[in-house]
């Protein structure tokens, strides 16, 4: 995946985002499709039948950066933030 941001016209801050994958260039529609498939899945792991939030609980995470809540936060808080692996060169590593 390739991704570049570049001026946009509108505004003094507007940014184009370029984001491409496999040579296509993903568009708001693909973004939307990838969290169609998002939601449902949330829906399936944490069922709102049974007590969880569902895709409400993804929907809060993506509401609070929409509000201005700084995104390191709300990977903290939502506890989005990717766990980092080490590389592995020899099995005994992870054996020890």
């Amino acid at each position: 995946m390739q991704m570049q941001m570049l001026k946009g016209k509108k505004s003094d801050d507007d940014v184009i985002i370029r984001i491409w994958a496999n040579g296509e260039i993903i568009t708001l529609e693909d973004i939307l499709k990838m969290l169609d498939v998002i939601f449902k899945s949330e829906d399936s792991n944490y069922p709102i039948e049974i007590g969880f939030e569902g895709r409400a609980y993804f929907l809060k995470a993506i509401v609070d950066l929409a509000c201005g809540i700084p995104l390191e936060r709300v990977l903290k808080n939502y506890r989005l933030k990717r766990k980092v692996s080490r590389q592995i060169d020899r099995l005994h590593e992870i054996l020890e």
